[in-house]
């Protein structure tokens, strides 16, 4: 659930199940993403899709598929074809990793390319029972060279039982055209429902 901070303030639940299989060496996920807003006619917006990840060399991974993006209200919608590689850094209880992704939004606007850096760290304690993180993402429109928008969280969370989680984070998007930054606070329940490992790629936009 997320509570955004600006001129007007709104609450908004973001539902999303991942449905995870693992083929040889290769993880699947189809992620099925639902945003409501208890003011406004819902959905908000709503995602989903197929994407492979591939272990490469050492802690390199690269990461392709396709997801498919709706927002009925406004009735935009975006067909996303997704290639990314992503190399992750382990070090006792610290955990970096970065990201670089390549998108191409057909049918949304004027069908931007875009190139998304995502860096990421989280730090684990109390024998892994606690963790906090801090990460910061950077779009880039490809098709105009310019810098599209920048996404800056921190928050921390606790494992609540061995299939229960809880995070709480601050978010801060900045974004082109003189728009003013949007502040977010959420709370993330995360729920396994078997012992396959957590995958999240965003299927969000």
């Amino acid at each position: 659930m997320q509570a955004r901070i600006a001129v007007a303030q709104d609450f908004q639940n973001w539902n999303e199940v991942d449905l995870t299989a693992s083929w040889k060496k290769v993880d699947f996920i189809a992620p099925l993403v639902a945003r409501t807003d208890p003011n406004k006619p819902n959905p908000q917006f709503a995602a989903t899709g197929v994407v492979a990840l591939i272990p490469l060399a050492g802690h390199i991974q690269l990461v392709g598929g396709y997801l498919f993006a709706d927002s009925p209200q406004s009735s935009q919608v975006a067909h996303v074809p997704v290639v990314a590689v992503a190399a992750s850094l382990h070090a006792k209880h610290l955990k970096v990793v970065e990201q670089n992704r390549f998108e191409k939004l057909f049918d949304y606007g004027s069908e931007p390319v875009r190139y998304r850096n995502l860096l990421l760290a989280d730090v684990s304690f109390d024998q892994g029972q606690w963790h906090s993180f801090v990460g910061d993402e950077i779009f880039f429109n490809l098709s105009n060279s310019s810098w599209n928008q920048n996404r800056f969280q921190a928050g921390a969370g606790r494992h609540l039982s061995p299939r229960l989680g809880l995070d709480l984070y601050y978010l801060q998007r900045n974004a082109s055209g003189g728009a003013a930054p949007a502040h977010v606070l959420g709370t993330i329940l995360t729920v396994r429902l078997t012992n396959s490992p957590l995958l999240r790629p965003s299927a969000g936009n």
